[in-house]
Order: structure tokens, then C-alpha cells, then sequence
């Protein structure tokens, strides 16, 4: 297993931030190629699954696992698909106040890879994936465009399936 970890600071209210994080069923609001993919939930709250069919790399399940709005917390973990080659992975996003007007986004979590490819790559593929989905947020949070990292082995699942 390998652990990553994204933190990023902004000018931006942690209410502001956390607001938008806190909806399960936004994530193709901030995540590249969103605007070109679709998402279908079921269930309400833990254990609510989401259906992701990525313009990029294909089908992608998430299952919530924990959501704690007085601590701006959830995570969800990998319930089906093979982003990037993870076989499993399971993260948490916090976001915590500064102060007033700016705020800490922290993206955590564990994945191990598909045994067809390196776990190393895998685990730096999500952190690119993680930090894009920190820089989407901000940007559509600021009314900006989003300017992503090349995401490393994006296509692995569409080859690999």
C-alpha cells in the first residue's frame, strides 16, 4: 500500500470551500474532463455510492465512508473500475480554517496497485489526480479556469480493460 497526501492552502473561506466539497455528487465539477463525463448517485448519505463514467479513464465506483460536516471531513474508497491501475484505494478530504478568509485542503489517503503496473507510478498518478481536484475546486470556487497537471497514466484503465 502507499500513502499520499495533497495540502494546499487558499485565499478562500473554509464555509466557502467546504461547501462545495461536502456534495458527493460534484465531483465532475472539478475533476478534468468533467464537463464531458457523467455521474449517477444511489442512496443518501454513508454508504451512498457514486457511478462515475470518466471521459478520461473509463468506469470509476466510490462508495462514501464517512462525512462529518463539523469537521469538514468525508471519505470514500474504491467499490469499482481501475483508475490510474489501482486495484484499492480509499481517501479522506479535510478542510480545515486558517482564518477567516483562507483555509487548509488536505487530500489523504491509500492505494495499492494493480499488479500490472508499478505502485510507485501509481501512487504519484494519485497525486496528480488529488491536486487536480484541488486546483479544479479553487478554480471554479474563484469563477477561474482550471489549469490541471497532465494526469500520469490517465488511459491506463481504458488499455487494461
Amino acid at each position: 500500500m502507499i500513502n499520499v497526501e495533497i495540502k494546499r492552502e487558499t485565499d478562500l473561506s473554509a464555509d466557502v470551500v467546504w461547501n462545495e466539497m461536502r456534495h458527493f455528487d460534484r465531483v465532475l465539477r472539478w475533476v478534468p474532463g468533467g464537463n464531458t463525463s457523467r455521474i449517477e448517485i444511489s442512496g443518501e448519505g454513508i454508504g451512498m455510492v457514486r457511478d462515475i463514467h470518466l471521459s478520461t479513464q473509463g468506469y470509476v465506483q466510490h462508495q462514501l465512508v464517512d462525512f462529518d460536516d463539523t469537521q469538514r471531513m468525508l471519505s470514500y474508497k474504491l467499490t469499482a473500475g481501475k483508475p490510474v491501475g489501482m486495484q484499492e484505494y480509499k481517501v479522506k478530504a479535510t478542510v480545515t480554517p486558517l482564518d477567516e478568509n483562507r483555509c487548509l485542503i488536505r487530500w489523504a489517503g491509500q492505494m495499492r496497485a494493480d499488479d500490472r503496473v508499478d505502485e510507485i507510478e501509481v501512487g504519484k498518478a494519485l497525486e496528480t489526480a488529488l491536486d487536480n481536484m484541488v486546483t479544479g475546486t479553487i478554480a471554479l470556487l474563484k469563477g477561474e479556469p482550471a489549469i490541471f497537471k497532465e494526469q500520469p497514466l490517465e488511459d491506463w484503465q481504458k488499455q487494461h480493460t
